[in-house]
Protein backbone atom coordinates (compact mmCIF):
# COMPACT_ATOMS: atom_id res chain seq x y z
CA UNK A 1 0.00 0.00 0.00
CA UNK A 2 1.47 3.41 -0.71
CA UNK A 3 0.63 6.91 0.77
CA UNK A 4 -0.01 9.82 -1.21
CA UNK A 5 2.57 12.60 -1.01
CA UNK A 6 1.60 15.60 1.50
CA UNK A 7 1.50 18.51 0.20
CA UNK A 8 4.04 20.50 1.15
CA UNK A 9 7.35 19.18 2.99
CA UNK A 10 8.62 18.28 6.37
CA UNK A 11 8.15 21.11 9.30
CA UNK A 12 10.64 21.56 11.14
CA UNK A 13 11.27 23.68 14.49
CA UNK A 14 14.23 25.59 14.08
CA UNK A 15 14.08 27.45 17.31
CA UNK A 16 11.44 27.95 20.40
CA UNK A 17 11.30 30.41 23.33
CA UNK A 18 8.74 29.85 25.74
CA UNK A 19 5.73 29.23 23.97
CA UNK A 20 6.32 30.41 20.39
CA UNK A 21 8.23 28.27 17.56
CA UNK A 22 10.33 29.38 14.63
CA UNK A 23 9.40 26.73 12.03
CA UNK A 24 10.17 26.18 8.50
CA UNK A 25 8.41 24.00 5.49
CA UNK A 26 10.33 23.92 1.83
CA UNK A 27 12.44 27.20 2.38
CA UNK A 28 9.96 29.27 4.08
CA UNK A 29 9.25 30.19 7.30
CA UNK A 30 6.90 31.23 10.16
CA UNK A 31 5.95 31.95 13.86
CA UNK A 32 3.38 30.23 15.82
CA UNK A 33 2.81 29.55 19.25
CA UNK A 34 2.01 26.45 21.35
CA UNK A 35 0.09 25.45 24.44
CA UNK A 36 -2.02 22.37 26.11
CA UNK A 37 -0.71 20.48 23.00
CA UNK A 38 -2.64 23.07 20.28
CA UNK A 39 -0.93 25.23 18.07
CA UNK A 40 -1.95 29.04 16.80
CA UNK A 41 -1.19 31.17 14.15
CA UNK A 42 -0.27 34.31 15.43
CA UNK A 43 -2.86 36.74 12.96
CA UNK A 44 -4.31 38.26 15.64
CA UNK A 45 -7.68 38.55 16.80
CA UNK A 46 -9.60 35.85 17.32
CA UNK A 47 -7.24 33.01 16.82
CA UNK A 48 -8.27 29.36 15.96
CA UNK A 49 -6.32 26.31 18.29
CA UNK A 50 -5.20 23.72 15.98
CA UNK A 51 -4.02 20.20 16.83
CA UNK A 52 0.13 19.90 17.27
CA UNK A 53 0.54 17.89 14.51
CA UNK A 54 2.46 18.75 11.00
CA UNK A 55 -1.99 19.49 9.28
CA UNK A 56 -2.58 21.71 12.32
CA UNK A 57 0.76 23.36 12.03
CA UNK A 58 -0.14 24.05 8.34
CA UNK A 59 -3.91 25.13 9.11
CA UNK A 60 -2.88 27.95 11.82
CA UNK A 61 0.21 29.37 9.45
CA UNK A 62 -2.45 29.26 6.46
CA UNK A 63 -0.78 32.27 4.20
CA UNK A 64 1.42 33.34 6.43
CA UNK A 65 4.79 31.65 6.07
CA UNK A 66 7.59 34.33 5.16
CA UNK A 67 11.11 34.26 4.00
CA UNK A 68 13.37 33.60 6.59
CA UNK A 69 14.91 37.07 7.86
CA UNK A 70 10.84 38.18 8.66
CA UNK A 71 10.51 35.49 10.67
CA UNK A 72 13.46 35.53 12.71
CA UNK A 73 12.66 39.39 13.26
CA UNK A 74 9.54 37.97 14.40
CA UNK A 75 10.61 35.23 16.31
CA UNK A 76 13.36 37.88 18.42
CA UNK A 77 11.14 40.57 19.25
CA UNK A 78 8.10 38.38 20.49
CA UNK A 79 11.47 36.94 22.45
CA UNK A 80 12.43 39.76 23.62
CA UNK A 81 9.11 41.15 24.82
CA UNK A 82 8.63 37.84 26.83
CA UNK A 83 11.76 38.25 28.75
CA UNK A 84 10.78 41.91 29.02
CA UNK A 85 7.83 41.22 30.53
CA UNK A 86 9.24 38.44 32.55
CA UNK A 87 11.44 40.87 34.18
CA UNK A 88 9.19 43.00 35.37
CA UNK A 89 6.87 40.52 36.83
CA UNK A 90 9.61 38.84 39.46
Amino acid sequence: MSSAPRPGGEIAVIDQHGSHRLISRDGRFAVIECRNGHVYGLSGGDRPAFADTAEGIAAAVGEGWTDEAAARRLFDDIAQRGEALAQRIW
